[in-house]
């Protein structure tokens, strides 16, 4: 498939929910139009960031149609689907095309007993290509389902296939993936706090979850990579470095939305089981956004909000 559009950064939504859990449709427009505004080259909806486990087909499918309404044709809208069992996964990439996404960001299966090995791996995504005919992003992000380089090879062979978010935190899987099909899929980052490392070896832009909170550093960084200012991407690692540590672990997306708030756009909570940040993980989010540049470091405590 043609996919010359399928690079640089595409930035990840929140699914923002009001106080009934409902998701909140205008906030989520609100934050579609910030990231165009920060000059992302597309926009993911429904992935980890976006909640998308936990979205039933007609919201994940409103959110789509929200999006695709919004980007109007200026940049890709990628949909992010995360299923449990093949039949449900085509369920589902079946109600999200026709809403006019560009492609399909498929998790693998992620429930620990239900792991397939490479071979129902394979017919997984085999069965969905087949029948929807998208593109298709493997999300290679669960740690007992990977999605190894040898399973990847096969999988380069289906037309739909045609690109991997690497994620997981392995650069060097990343590496082997670049080395090993790079000329016939399309890699994309998803090692969040290595970032420029990844693009140097290969990666051809990235899909991570800082970009919900601080699109802006990260289309920035990108394109100093592009333009070969390597100073330049370097500094904004390490102004990126602390906001992705400050997110990393546990109740996550409570943790980017917490990180939205604090810069004062709007996010809503997260979906039981989704807690409310506690105060030192609030306190130590603050610290990275001071350290990051993009919040003064006499701006309100979180204690107060």
């Amino acid at each position: 498939m043609n996919t010359p559009w399928l690079k640089g950064i595409i930035a990840t939504t929140v699914t923002p929910f009001d106080e009934r859990e409902e998701v909140d449709e205008v906030a989520f427009v609100e934050q579609v139009r910030y990231m165009l505004a920060a000059g992302v080259d597309g926009i993911s909806v429904g992935g980890s960031t976006g909640e998308g486990a936990v979205l039933t087909d007609e919201e994940l499918s409103r959110l789509c149609a929200l999006a695709v309404a919004e980007t109007d044709g200026r940049v890709p809208v990628v949909a992010g689907i995360i299923r449990n069992c093949t039949r449900d996964a085509l369920r589902t990439a079946k109600a999200v095309a026709t809403t006019g996404v560009k492609a399909l960001m498929i998790t693998p299966v992620h429930y620990h007993v239900l792991a397939p090995g490479d071979e129902g791996n394979f017919k997984f995504y085999q069965k969905i290509a087949e029948e929807i005919g998208l593109p298709i992003i493997i999300y290679n992000v669960v740690p007992h389902n990977v999605i190894s380089p040898e399973c990847l090879i096969k999988l380069a062979d289906i037309p739909e296939i045609v690109a991997i978010k690497q994620s997981g935190g392995d650069i060097h899987k990343l590496a082997e993936m670049v080395q090993q099909c790079g000329n016939r899929i399309i890699v994309m980052s998803a090692v969040d706090d290595l970032l420029f490392p990844t693009y140097v070896i290969g990666a051809q832009g990235s899909i991570v979850a800082p970009s919900a909170i601080i699109p802006e550093l990260i289309v920035e960084q990108w394109q100093a990579y592009l333009r070969k200012d390597y100073q330049s991407a370097e500094v904004l690692h390490q102004r990126i470095l602390p906001v992705v540590q400050a997110i990393s672990g546990v109740n996550f997306p409570a943790k980017i939305k917490e990180a939205i708030r604090q810069l004062g756009r709007s996010s809503g909570i997260t979906r039981s089981p989704g807690i409310e940040p506690t105060q030192s993980e609030k306190e130590k989010i603050r610290n990275a956004l001071v350290a990051a540049g993009v919040l003064q470091p006499n701006c309100v405590s979180p204690t107060s909000m």
